[in-house]
């Protein structure tokens, strides 16, 4: 029995969405994906963004970018450019909010704008350090934000 709140012979309307984004290759399903549905987990944890009616879904890069309105959605993007083509469209556009030199990098819309996130490391290791850290230092923040986003837009 799945709990999602989706039906499963309908897609989902993308403002109910709160994708992460992972490269479409092997090398992404095999390393970003588990650790996207870990940042998935601490999502669905958290207590205080339960009331949104916004879900997480793990995605890849392809689907993702050649969806305008999935774009429109607070998005956090998971894995390096070379891997992920939303990391390469995002990696220049966002400023970085915590760096560890030659490790991981984190970028987050912090201020203003949609609210999305992007996160790699220089290697597996180092992307889970980066996905750690992004849960423990901004996930609350940006779940928060993309509450209040879809509060002010009334749901819909």
């Amino acid at each position: 029995m799945s709990t999602s709140p989706f039906n499963p012979d309908i897609a989902p309307a993308p403002h109910r969405l709160l994708p992460i984004v992972v490269g479409a290759g092997p090398r992404s399903e095999l390393s970003d994906r588990p650790l996207a549905n870990r940042i998935a987990d601490a999502i669905r944890a958290d207590e205080d963004f339960a009331a949104a009616d916004l879900h997480s879904l793990v995605v890849t890069d392809l689907w993702y970018l050649n969806d305008r309105d999935l774009m429109l959605q607070p998005t956090i993007s998971l894995g390096d450019p070379e891997q992920n083509a939303a990391s390469a469209f995002y990696g220049s556009r966002l400023p970085t909010m915590l760096m560890v030199e030659g490790q991981y990098r984190v970028l987050l819309d912090q201020d203003a704008g949609i609210g999305h996130a992007c996160l790699w490391g220089t290697n597996h290791a180092a992307t889970e350090t980066a996905v750690e850290a992004f849960i423990e230092r901004a996930l609350g923040p940006f779940l928060h934000r993309a509450a209040l986003r879809a509060s002010a837009a009334g749901g819909s």
